[in-house]
């Protein structure tokens, strides 16, 4: 094995170090010339705190279970360099796929385990910072009040170079919008007014065609369609400035499944940005209207796009 420690996502390898005094190391995404070796490695699972199974779509980069690598002679049975390891792949993958929101939520979900590590932790998340506390702070409708995440916030606020005594933190994002190109994940709110379907019949059905002459062939081809077909669906996300009840409100609209599968594709409304992350985002570049639009994940009945500001 040519590295002590490596974790393999769906599209990229990450490679960490042990010292002889027990200290974990973040190397860095793998870029060598040489493809990783993992022969002789000790291969483990990762936590199942995060699994694609759970969603009905995710983006390709982060549809995986990452895989941790550990060289012969690297020792990794200590209880907190362990559980690290088995936490972090699907927190760096969301952090290079772009995912603010999945990176924002893995994190709380396992806080107590990456605050262990926390000068490694904020190491991998500093980069995309500024992104993941938007997404958790004003993009979901849980209030998170950033003062009680302080490993992240301190990040920001250097990042930001943000001074509560000359500015708020909203203005502080305005700013930076301002200046920057950003993307984020945000989820949409106020769904259960909008019939759009993520799960039409159509796509349920397809598992009754299933066969045991070729059960794994069959099963494979029906997930890849189905992943396809969520990915091409057009997505829209776009000001609403004639809105009487929000001037700042962003609309999102999601082609049709249903619809697409019979032949008429059209866009429906599916929801709305979250007015907190709408009147920044506005107010921010109130000449743009349109922020581009994908799909970044569905799951139940949560739906959350990928938008461009």
């Amino acid at each position: 094995m040519n590295a002590q420690i490596l974790i393999k996502t769906a599209n990229d390898w990450f490679e960490f170090s042990k010292s002889k005094t027990g200290q974990l190391d973040y190397v860095g995404k793998w870029e060598k010339n040489n493809k990783p070796d993992v022969k002789d490695a000790q291969k483990l699972a990762s936590s199942p705190y995060y699994t694609p199974s759970y969603y009905t779509f995710i983006d390709t980069a982060l549809n995986c279970n990452p895989v941790v690598y550990v060289a012969p002679d690297v020792d990794v049975s200590d209880k907190d360099v362990f559980s690290y390891l088995i936490h972090i792949g699907a927190l760096l993958a969301a952090v290079e796929a772009k995912n603010s929101l999945l990176a924002g939520e893995l994190y709380l979900r396992r806080r107590s385990v990456f605050e262990k590590s926390a000068q490694l932790t904020q190491y991998i998340l500093e980069p995309f910072c500024v992104e993941i506390l938007f997404s958790l702070c004003y993009g979901r409708m849980q209030n998170i009040n950033p003062d009680t995440i302080p490993l992240l916030f301190d990040c920001v606020k250097e990042k930001l170079d943000f001074d509560s005594s000359r500015e708020t933190l909203d203005q502080a994002y305005m700013r930076w919008f301002k200046k920057n190109t950003v993307t984020l994940t945000l989820p949409l709110v106020g769904t259960c007014f909008y019939n759009w379907e993520p799960e039409p019949y159509a796509l349920e059905k397809l598992s009754d065609n299933l066969s045991c002459d070729d059960l794994l062939g069959m099963a494979e081809k029906i997930r890849k369609a189905k992943h396809n077909f969520y990915e091409s669906l057009e997505t829209v996300v776009q000001a609403e400035p004639y809105n009487s009840h929000d001037k700042n409100s962003i609309l999102v609209c999601i082609e049709n499944p249903a619809a697409k599968l019979e032949g008429n594709p059209g866009l429906e409304k599916a929801g709305h940005i979250r007015a907190l992350a709408a009147k920044i985002i506005r107010e921010a570049k109130p000449k743009k209207m349109g922020y581009g639009g994908k799909i970044a994940w569905l799951a139940g009945e949560e739906i959350v796009v990928e938008v461009t500001i």
